[in-house]
């Protein structure tokens, strides 16, 4: 296979779309979207531009939970990502709702199959990227819709449903898993 060496601003080679949600200082619910994700065992790192909205909440220690959505979702998602936070809670404009989390001061998505609660515990900005706010975060509970649960109670994959962010910083867009 020839490769061709490039130069793009950013290469998203096909990132999870997560939908972060939170309170104000205000008690305002609030959710935005992002790709740039990852966990292992409990432990979740985010990132985001340094100067939005949710980056400067959870930088402030704010709990926060991370809602898996689906393809179903996809309007939502566009509605969140076309407006900042600093307008208002996207909640009810977006058609999304939020519920109280039982272990974390944030809201979780209520349409999202997947949510997962978690506090922040460090946040990472260096010189050597700047504009990036990395939020790392403790997961402290995961709650996944029952029908995406087997009879012993562990994830069926095949039900994921996840809409997939990719790009190069010029063409960009959303895909999606293959129904199986």
């Amino acid at each position: 296979m020839e490769k061709i060496e490039v130069n793009f601003e950013k290469m998203y080679y096909g990132f999870p779309v997560i939908l972060t949600s939170f309170y104000d200082e205000n008690g305002v619910a609030h959710v935005t979207p992002s790709s740039s994700s990852y966990s292992l065992k409990d432990m979740i790192a985010l990132g985001f531009n340094s100067k939005g909205f949710a980056a400067q909440h959870l930088k402030a220690g704010a709990d926060f939970v991370v809602n898996l959505p689906d393809r179903s979702l996809q309007e939502s998602i566009n509605y969140c990502g076309s407006r900042s936070g600093a307008e208002g809670s996207k909640f009810e404009a977006s058609g999304l709702t939020p519920e109280a989390s039982a272990h974390v001061h944030a809201p979780a998505i209520q349409e999202c199959p997947i949510s997962i609660a978690c506090q922040v515990v460090e946040v990472v900005e260096s010189e050597q990227f700047p504009g990036l706010t990395h939020i790392l975060g403790r997961i402290v509970s995961r709650s996944v819709a029952k029908d995406y649960l087997n009879a012993e109670g562990r994830l069926q994959i095949d039900k994921l449903n996840s809409v997939i962010y990719a790009g190069d910083g010029v063409n960009k867009g959303f895909r999606f898993l293959q129904e199986s």
